[in-house]
């Protein structure tokens, strides 16, 4: 009876009985380390059930800057709709970054956005500087996006849309760290706006956190 009641407590706290599987840890932990430990020091796989459902009802969120907040009237439906090709093109780039970089969270995206927008303005000013993210992870991304937006900006790109100009970087750039923030949680591993990215382009999260397919 006693052991049998001492492997019912929940592992991480040992405190409360373990009755919600977590996929992460292979083992049943309680409701209260399951919600305190999500996406904070447990690297929680997108298709947990409960993970889930957290997100169907948590009103919590980045807090956009208060600069981008201000300026977001000027990217209404026909923004929107003009440079839709754009913002598909970078945000499959960022999905096919998370299949080789499994580990990459949201604020690592947010974070690749701004210091891209950092290194664009700089390229406006006449005074070329790359303004690189902290880490491999985030470096990798930055690397990867840039070579998009030099294609996109490259007069022999021949996209359909022509080429894209700096201070039209400058506004996507802007755009889509303003969307990042408002799909991403507060959490310091959530993957809110990764898998909401991913669903807008229609891919698939496996099993496991690591796992996309694309169609």
């Amino acid at each position: 009876m006693y052991t049998s009641a001492l492997m019912a407590r929940c592992p991480l706290c040992s405190e409360r009985a373990g009755k919600r599987y977590c996929p992460a840890k292979d083992v049943q932990i309680c409701a209260t380390c399951c919600g305190t430990h999500r996406e904070v020091e447990i690297e929680c796989p997108s298709s947990c059930v409960h993970l889930k459902a957290s997100r169907s009802y948590e009103a919590e969120k980045q807090i956009p800057d208060p600069q981008l907040a201000s300026e977001m009237y000027k990217y209404d439906q026909k923004f929107v709709r003009e440079f839709s090709p754009i913002l598909d093109v970078i945000s499959r780039s960022v999905i096919e970054e998370r299949l080789n970089s499994p580990w990459l969270v949201d604020i690592d995206v947010i974070e690749v956005y701004k210091a891209l927008h950092a290194t664009m303005k700089t390229l406006a000013s006449g005074i070329y500087y790359e303004s690189l993210p902290d880490g491999p992870v985030r470096i990798s991304l930055f690397r990867r996006l840039k070579t998009v937006l030099d294609e996109l900006m490259n007069p022999g790109s021949g996209t359909d849309r022509g080429v894209l100009k700096v201070s039209e970087t400058l506004d996507v750039l802007n755009f889509l760290t303003f969307t990042a923030q408002m799909n991403s949680s507060v959490r310091p591993k959530g993957r809110r706006y990764l898998d909401w990215l991913a669903s807008l382009s229609g891919v698939s999260v496996t099993e496991h956190s690591s796992g996309l397919i694309l169609p």
